[in-house]
C-alpha cells in the first residue's frame, strides 16, 4: 500500500491536521481496503470520532466529503491487487455472483450520475467536434467502450479511431494528427504505462485529451477533460457498464452539436446499407 500512502501524502501537502482528522486519515492510510468499504459512521466509529470529523478529514484532503475520497480510494486500492487477488478476496454473495453483480452494476449506475456532470460531457463532446481527427486509445476490455465510440462516431461522419495496442501503426496515426485535433484515453483499473507515454507525448504536441478513468491519474492530470467512471467489479473483473454509458451519453452529445451533419452522414450510411444488401428486410 505505499502507493495509497505516497497518494496521501501528497494531498496532505505538509500540513498539520488535528488530533481527530489524523486519527481518520491513519485508519485510511494503513487499512486502506476495509476503509474503502466503510460507511462514514463505521469509519467515525473505528476512528473514536464524530461523522463531522470524517467529513473534515475528507475535505482536509480536498474532496467534498468522505462519499468523494472513499470512491477515489477504493479504485486506488483495486488498482493495486492483481485479478489472482481480486478473486481471492471476493466472497460469494447469498445472491449469487450473477445477481451480485448487476446489483453492482446498478450502484455503479447510481455512482456515476454523481461523478460526472453533464457540463462535462459537453465539454468533452465539443472537443471531439472541433477535432479533425480523433484516436482513441483503449486496451483490454475496456476497449469495448472505445470501440463504441469510434464505431458510432464513425457512423455520424467523424473521423475517430479505435486503437487497442502498441507499435507503428499507432505512431503512424499519432503522427498524422495534428494540434487540435484529439486523442481519448479510455483505460480504467490498471492501464499499461505504453498509454501513459503516449498521451504525455500528444499533449506535448498539442493535441486536445480527453480521459476516461476511475481515478485521477497521471494521464488524467494531462486531460483536458477528464470523466471518471466507477469500475469496481464483483470478481476479478473491473465492470465496463458505467464506461459504456458514459461514451453513449457523449456520443448523444457529440450527435447535437451538428445536427445537419449527423443527419447527412446517417443517411448516406443507411444508402450504403441498402445498395450493398446489408440489412435482412423486416
Amino acid at each position: 500500500m505505499a502507493q495509497i500512502a505516497e497518494w496521501f501524502d501528497g494531498l496532505s501537502l505538509g500540513r498539520k491536521p488535528s488530533p481527530g482528522i489524523e486519527a481518520v486519515l491513519t485508519i485510511v492510510r494503513t487499512d486502506a481496503g476495509r476503509a474503502s468499504f466503510m460507511s462514514t459512521q463505521d469509519l467515525a466509529s473505528r476512528a473514536n470520532v464524530n461523522v463531522a470529523t470524517v467529513v473534515r478529514a475528507a475535505q482536509f484532503l480536498g474532496f467534498s466529503g468522505w462519499s468523494a475520497l472513499k470512491s477515489e480510494l477504493r479504485h486506488r486500492y483495486l488498482a493495486s491487487l492483481t485479478a489472482e487477488k481480486l478473486l481471492t478476496e471476493r466472497v460469494v454473495p447469498p445472491i449469487g455472483l450473477a445477481g451480485s453483480s448487476l446489483a453492482n452494476d446498478a450502484r455503479n449506475m447510481a455512482r456515476l450520475a454523481d461523478s460526472i456532470s453533464p457540463d462535462q460531457l459537453t465539454r468533452a463532446a465539443a472537443i471531439l467536434a472541433a477535432a479533425d481527427r480523433t484516436i482513441v486509445l483503449a486496451t483490454g476490455s475496456y476497449a469495448a467502450a472505445g470501440f463504441q465510440l469510434a464505431h458510432v462516431g464513425q457512423w455520424m461522419g467523424r473521423d475517430i479511431e479505435l486503437h487497442t495496442s502498441s507499435g507503428t501503426a499507432l505512431v503512424n496515426r499519432l503522427r498524422m494528427l495534428s494540434p487540435g485535433d484529439c486523442l481519448v484515453s479510455c483505460n480504467l483499473w490498471r492501464a499499461s504505462k505504453f498509454v501513459l507515454e503516449v498521451v504525455r507525448v500528444a499533449a506535448q504536441r498539442g493535441i486536445r485529451i480527453v480521459a476516461i478513468a476511475d481515478r485521477q491519474t497521471a494521464i488524467t492530470d494531462l486531460a483536458e477533460e477528464s470523466l471518471l467512471v466507477p469500475s469496481e467489479g464483483v470478481t476479478f473483473m473491473p465492470s465496463t457498464v458505467a464506461a459504456v454509458a458514459t461514451v453513449q451519453a457523449l456520443l448523444a452529445e457529440l450527435s447535437s452539436s451538428d445536427p445537419d451533419r449527423t443527419m447527412t452522414a446517417l443517411r448516406d450510411t443507411e444508402e450504403l446499407w441498402s445498395e450493398l444488401d446489408l440489412v435482412d428486410p423486416i
